[in-house]
């Protein structure tokens, strides 16, 4: 732990440490023989972190966003794999993107068209759900959706992929992967061909890499959290040979006082029109840092400093006590956080939170991404 930072950095300030993404990075590659798309949808496609994650060795970069691709694509030179596609973002699926996820056929009928009216072939792989019931076919859809898929002109079937962990917090097995690759190889067998990718999910999936448990046939997968923050949120763990200081979340102190530790007076509902409970806790040393629920998801942040509480927040203040603060915390202060995945999402996302970069720093036309 360490006391508050009071170098008065421009709050409120998302500062990356770019070597620690790249040691992520090389660390995730190290241990898993295949293919790693770094994923970049938390970091809204930020080109100067996808570059730390390619310095560390991923394959390619993945986003779920087209203008984050299309941001990616003006800054760094390396495979750019959507993850989200629809019909109305068909154009510029074959042009912001070298491969997309897929699981509608009406979709990749479309992708396929635009490919063919720009003279290119897009590469796609089919998703299928396994069980976490977000995006993908059915099991049993497979093979007819890969049958039409095959058929079209303008798109090359690259393989099939999975996610778990996402929506129904589904967590991957050796015996679930192994079933998907079975339904994979069924599938080849009736078609009378081999798909060269097959993609197995994210950072969820790497502790069957840990345990040397995943089918050899997954050769690909997809790791955004894990790279950026060291820490699996569907199996709520920090992988063990991971850092997780990668982003520090930096905010003004605008103001020091002691105040009882529960509201007076009538209460009605707060500005998320909830009915936040207080422990009694007497009079306590409260500080008010300038960023607030508008900003960043406040219940997912971890002062760094000893002794200091995230008690509540606003749309565009966060209340801490410390009361038990080892150092003097006063006004003008900046006090640190280190963010959860939804916190760094919504931090990255936010217009009112600027950023900061160690271990390179973002070329002059990656000026708009720095707020």
């Amino acid at each position: 732990m360490a006391p508050p930072d009071t170098r008065g950095v421009d709050a409120p300030t998302v500062h990356v440490d770019l070597d620690v993404v790249r040691e992520n990075a090389r660390a995730v590659c190290a241990r898993f023989d295949g293919r790693v798309v770094g994923v970049t949808k938390a970091v809204t496609g930020d080109p100067a972190v996808a570059r730390a994650m390619l310095d560390g060795g991923v394959d390619g970069v993945g986003d779920s966003r087209i203008l984050n691709l299309s941001r990616l694509a003006e800054h760094v030179d390396a495979e750019r794999t959507l993850l989200v596609s629809s019909l109305r973002d068909r154009d510029r699926v074959v042009t912001a993107a070298d491969r997309s996820l897929h699981s509608e056929v009406a979709v990749l009928e479309a992708v396929a068209t635009a490919a063919r009216e720009r003279g290119v072939e897009h590469d796609v792989l089919v998703m299928v759900d396994t069980g976490d019931r977000r995006e993908g076919v059915l099991p049993e859809d497979l093979r007819p959706t890969l049958h039409r898929a095959v058929e079209l002109d303008g798109v090359r079937v690259v393989g099939v992929g999975t996610n778990v962990g996402c929506f129904g917090g589904v967590l991957p097995t050796a015996a679930s992967m192994g079933e998907f690759v079975s339904l994979v190889e069924e599938s080849e067998a009736a078609l009378g061909r081999r798909f060269p990718v097959i993609s197995g999910g994210s950072s969820v999936t790497l502790p069957l890499v840990e345990a040397g448990t995943l089918p050899d046939r997954v050769n690909e997968l997809r790791v955004g959290e894990a790279i950026l923050l060291g820490t699996d949120v569907t199996r709520d763990r920090t992988v063990p040979y991971l850092r997780n200081d990668a982003f520090t979340l930096r905010a003004e102190v605008i103001e020091c006082k002691r105040k009882p530790s529960t509201p007076a007076g009538p209460r009605g509902r707060d500005v998320d029109g909830d009915r936040p409970g207080f422990e009694d806790r007497g009079v306590r040393e409260r500080a008010i840092v300038a960023v607030g629920e508008q900003d960043v998801v406040t219940d997912e942040l971890v002062p760094l400093a000893d002794g200091v509480e995230v008690v509540g927040a606003s749309s565009d203040h966060t209340v801490c006590d410390i009361t038990d603060a080892t150092a003097r915390i006063t006004v003008g202060d900046t006090l640190s956080f280190r963010p959860g995945y939804r916190a760094l999402v919504q931090a990255f996302t936010s217009e009112y939170v600027g950023r900061t970069y160690h271990g390179g720093t973002p070329s002059a036309g990656e000026a708009a991404t720095e707020r």
